[in-house]
């Protein structure tokens, strides 16, 4: 009978053990998925303010470009850098002699297209035609012409018709889409053109572009590299 009793107690003593070791391993288990769980809410809310942080700073960076552009700014930072490069290039060149049908292995004279050519060439390694008409056809097929001056970048070239006279009303009534190209300059941004045309004016110089006679002839204008 005393061992029956012995050997019940002993029963129950380790029914009570087990069942209480689960019941701690449970609790400590419990304990790293609460928090667990709280990480990655954590890291989830982190992601979520820093995609919000990045919209907000991609937004005002598109309204940013979107301002630089209208004043002649490139919206992708590889083609900016590329057209910098351009007019950094041809700016070193300000006051090199006008020679109509200059030498193109030569810097020692340029005409509009020959300066043109040459930058693009020695800056890029981009071989453009020879002369301004071929240079519109080559822009043209780019798929980046433009009418509308104010919607150039710094760094398009702009194409121009004979000239008929100072006065805007010399120009009033013209078919431009029929027009001869006659002349080619550079984009600067902020109504200025890097160009040459004559001794007189300086060889290549910066020059006005609106509510001048430029603005007057102006037929297209758009970008020499592939249409981003």
């Amino acid at each position: 009978m005393k061992k029956h009793v012995l050997g019940l107690c002993a029963t129950l003593l380790l029914a009570s053990g087990l069942s209480t070791v689960p019941a701690v391993s449970a609790a400590s288990l419990a304990t790293p998925t609460k928090n667990a769980s709280a990480k990655n809410k954590s890291i989830s809310s982190t992601i979520e303010e820093n995609s919000n942080s990045s919209s907000a700073t991609d937004t005002n960076s598109s309204s940013s470009m979107g301002t630089d552009t209208n004043n002649g700014v490139d919206e992708n930072t590889a083609a900016t850098e590329a057209i910098e490069k351009v007019i950094t290039d041809g700016m070193k060149y300000e006051g090199t002699p006008y020679e109509f049908g200059s030498n193109r292995s030569t810097t020692a004279t340029f005409d509009c297209s020959d300066f043109v050519r040459w930058i693009f060439k020695e800056s890029l390694g981009v071989t453009l035609p020879a002369d301004s008409r071929q240079q519109g056809t080559y822009v043209q097929k780019n798929g980046t012409a433009v009418t509308d001056w104010h919607k150039l970048k710094r760094g398009d070239l702009m194409f121009f018709m004979t000239y008929k006279g100072s006065a805007a009303q010399k120009y009033e009534g013209i078919d431009k889409t029929s027009q001869r190209i006659t002349h080619v300059a550079l984009y600067l941004g902020n109504g200025k053109i890097l160009h040459t045309y004559s001794n007189a004016s300086g060889g290549v110089h910066v020059g006005d572009f609106a509510n001048t006679q430029w603005e007057y002839r102006f037929l297209f204008g758009g970008s020499v590299l592939p249409k981003q």
